[in-house]
């Protein structure tokens, strides 16, 4: 384990999810026009295994909407399985619509954009610093491949990844979705230094 898989980085960075998340969830429900609660978010670091094990199986065919943050200091990831990409739509449309495939897309692709923006807006409020991320874009393949491609291209080899999930409830419905930071380690020393001061 590295200096910064601490206890008091853990903390920090949990501060950081916790207002991200509470953010995010407001402007879901402005976007849904239904109240949005968050769950608590989870934060930790986990062996790839004990992810394919305890998340989702590394077969499992996903819907991924990635956003890279513009100065390379990582990329955000949104993941759902097709069927809860339909239902996350299906809440962003008049209930007697039947929306084509191309306007779900469009619907989940702008949901993440808002939840990352949101988380976006919070840190920057918290930290003073200055992130802005690309614009949204989708593609539909398996679990494994995709995480294991992005950790690799954010430099993160490590046989541990850190792990970040909000969950969130709308009457009684669970949005589900698993958003995930994949920040360069140069870049998480930072946050982490800045958020211990």
């Amino acid at each position: 384990m590295t200096s910064y898989k601490d206890e008091l980085m853990q903390s920090a960075l949990q501060e950081v999810i916790n207002i991200g998340g509470g953010n995010a969830a407001t402007s879901l429900s402005a976007l849904i026009g239904r109240r949005v609660n968050m769950e608590v978010p989870t934060l930790e670091w986990m062996e790839y295994e004990d992810v394919f094990r305890s998340i989702r199986a590394e077969d499992e065919v996903v819907k991924v909407v990635l956003m890279q943050l513009h100065g390379g200091e990582g990329l955000f990831l949104f993941v759902a399985s097709p069927e809860d990409a339909q239902h996350l739509a299906a809440m962003m449309f008049p209930e007697d619509m039947e929306p084509t495939q191309e306007l779900v897309d469009s619907a989940v692709s702008e949901l993440v954009n808002i939840l990352v923006n949101s988380f976006l807006n919070a840190t920057m409020k918290l930290l003073d610093i200055h992130l802005s991320a690309s614009v949204p874009v989708m593609t539909y393949d398996l679990f494994g491949s995709v995480l294991s491609s992005v950790y690799l291209e954010q430099e993160q080899y490590d046989s541990s990844i850190l792990i970040m999930k909000n969950e969130f409830w709308s009457d009684g419905d669970k949005i589900e979705g698993s958003l995930y930071f994949v920040p360069k380690p140069e870049f998480l020393k930072e946050l982490t230094n800045q958020l211990s001061r």
